[in-house]
Parts: C-alpha cells; sequence; structure tokens
C-alpha cells in the first residue's frame, strides 16, 4: 500500500512540473475588402460574369458580398463585399492575377468615383 502511495504521488508531481503544451498558432488570413458605386449595371454585370468564380480558384471564398449597404456613422458606398484567403500572399495572388486584372477593367469601368480595395490580414473567428 505504501508503494502504491508513493508511486501515486510521484506521478502528481510529475504531472504538476509538466511544461503546459504550446498553445496551436493561429494564422492571419488574408482579405479582399471592397466598397463602390455601381453607375453602369451592364458593364458591372461582364464584371460579375468574368470575376465571379475566380477567387475559388486562388483558395478564396466571398463572405460577403452586399449590394444595398447602409451606414451606421458616415456615407458608405452602396456595396460592400469581402473575400477570405488562407492567407494574404493568396489574396495578392488572386487581386494581381491575370484574369482578375482583365475582369477588375469592367469594375472599373462600371462604378462611379473611386473604388476601396484592401488587401489585408485578419484573424478568422
Amino acid at each position: 500500500m505504501a508503494t502504491a502511495f508513493v508511486l501515486a504521488a510521484t506521478g502528481h508531481a510529475q504531472a504538476q512540473n509538466a511544461t503546459p503544451a504550446p498553445a496551436p498558432t493561429v494564422q492571419p488570413h488574408g482579405y479582399m475588402v471592397i466598397s463602390y458605386d455601381i453607375k453602369d449595371q451592364a458593364m458591372f454585370q461582364k464584371y460579375m460574369d468574368a470575376a465571379g468564380s475566380l477567387a475559388a480558384n486562388y483558395n478564396g471564398k466571398v463572405t460577403i458580398f452586399n449590394m444595398k449597404v447602409k451606414g451606421a456613422e458616415g456615407k458608405p458606398r452602396s456595396v460592400f463585399g469581402m473575400v477570405e484567403f488562407p492567407n494574404l500572399a493568396d489574396a495578392q495572388r488572386f487581386y494581381n492575377s491575370p484574369e482578375y486584372t482583365a475582369a477588375r477593367k469592367f469594375r472599373i469601368a462600371a462604378t462611379k468615383g473611386t473604388s476601396t480595395v484592401i488587401l489585408t490580414e485578419g484573424l478568422p473567428q
């Protein structure tokens, strides 16, 4: 019985002195955030036809696309979108790809004023 007590106490002491496993590292994802106003719906449809399915080719997925944005503060543009990628490098590869570069010309022609496009990192939720 004494031996069992010593073994149990030794195991308990070793468990208390053990170094905890490091927390898993969460890698930031890459995001493309867009905001603009449409002036030419037919041209915008050409953009959607050309760009609509491209993000998946670069491991991206559209997480937000809203054509009727309402602001809580300030004056937002009417369209807001966000595409999530596994990392910033994939977002940059998508944005700079020949396919998206060609599609982007339709978006620029279809929108009024300046579009806002942000490529950034962020932690997934």
